[in-house]
């Protein structure tokens, strides 16, 4: 497509640009069309905004941890794994920091960790090696009355501006040599437009700046083309992720789909297992 005149600047950009983490120009058409699809070609359903207003963990965080203790599961928190042994086709150990858990005949492993995390963990896979980055800035202060929940700038450095019940909240995606800036300098920056923006005035409020550096894969053909399967070549392990091939750019629809793909492969795997034993018996 035309990378240049006004409806890009205006419509392409800013939706491209926010799903796909990376900029247009070099980013993969299949990740671009498919963010497409699922938004603008979805009507005005698919286009609707949501924004978890109290943070992600109320709305995914918590209810699964709930929801693994109904299950008689437990969570377990600061305790790294260093190492996953193996043995023919199969995991057999995951080597914590603390402590070793051997693996039966009927346990599968869902890693669901970052990509480089993951080459270090399983030999041999091959995972996004490039990355993009996004900064946020939050300001502790009230939005005026009737300030939209979402406002999206045309440009300025803010590219989205979130309002919250107590804050007001930036995020700049593909964030490139702003990731360098001192963090001062920045929020100084970015709190001149969300002023201009809002209306407030006053000196710099209190705020924190939030930099991620690897905080997507590139959404460009080469990387995409790197991403692997949920399945792996051991029969009990698979993979979870925004950077799992989903055919979707890293978001959080793309990290809950092969979550969703990663749970439906164990267990399409133990019921294969459960046939076929069962059609060994006598």
């Amino acid at each position: 497509m035309r990378c240049d005149g006004a409806l890009y600047e205006r419509l392409w950009r800013p939706i491209l640009l926010a799903g796909l983490n990376t900029e247009p120009k070099e980013s993969s058409v299949s990740l671009a069309g498919a963010l497409i699809r699922e938004t603008l070609g979805g009507g005005g359903k698919a286009c609707r905004p949501l924004t978890a207003s109290e943070g992600l963990s109320p709305i995914f965080v918590d209810p699964a941890v709930r929801f693994i203790a109904r299950s008689g599961g437990t969570v377990r928190l600061g305790e790294r794994l260093r190492d996953i042994r193996f043995a023919a086709d199969r995991a057999v150990a995951l080597d914590f920091e603390s402590a070793s858990v051997s693996l039966g005949r009927d346990d599968a492993v869902i890693v669901a960790v970052p990509p480089w995390a993951a080459e270090a963990l399983l030999p041999g896979i091959e995972a996004p090696n490039a990355f993009r980055g996004i900064v946020n800035a939050h300001f502790r202060v009230a939005a005026p009355e009737g300030h939209p929940p979402i406002l999206g700038v045309i440009g300025g450095r803010t590219q989205w501006l979130f309002a919250y019940r107590d804050r007001l909240s930036v995020t700049i995606s593909a964030a490139g040599e702003l990731l360098d800036w001192p963090r001062e300098a920045l929020a100084e920056s970015i709190w001149s437009e969300v002023a201009a923006l809002t209306g407030l005035g006053g000196a710099l409020p209190p705020w924190r700046i939030v930099k991620e550096r690897r905080a997507t894969f590139a959404a460009t053909p080469d990387q995409d083309a790197r991403r692997p399967r949920t399945r792996t070549r051991w029969s009990n392990v698979f993979l979870a992720g925004d950077w799992v091939q989903t055919g979707l750019p890293a978001t959080i629809e793309g990290a809950v789909r092969s979550g969703a793909e990663a749970a439906g492969a164990v267990v399409a795997t133990a019921a294969k297992r459960q046939i076929f034993a069962e059609g060994a018996l006598p």
